[in-house]
């Protein structure tokens, strides 16, 4: 069977060059509601049982979202997610 395959090994495309407005737009974190909720719970104090008691529902939900919450921030720590969450304004400190 043939295939057109043109590309020359070890080529690379060339760099991109990004506006300082576009490298903003790319490095927006978006968050949704009830991660927002989350983490300003989070910035209260509150740990993942409590958040859980207050916007009713289990624990291992809470700590889903926070694993997505860390995960858009690329941070290891909930409390990391959250300072960077607060210097950002996506939350609120209470």
């Amino acid at each position: 069977m043939y295939r057109a395959n043109n590309a020359v090994p070890g080529s690379s495309l060339p760099p991109v060059q990004l506006q300082a407005s576009e490298c903003a737009t790319a490095n927006a974190i978006r968050l949704t509601g009830r991660e927002k909720e989350i983490l300003q719970w989070t910035a209260a104090g509150k740990s993942s049982w409590e958040i859980a008691q207050i916007i009713q529902c289990s624990e291992s939900g809470v700590n889903y979202h926070i694993a997505n919450i860390r995960r858009k921030f690329g941070v290891r720590s909930r409390w990391i997610a959250m300072m960077k969450a607060l210097e950002q304004g996506l939350i609120h400190s209470p």
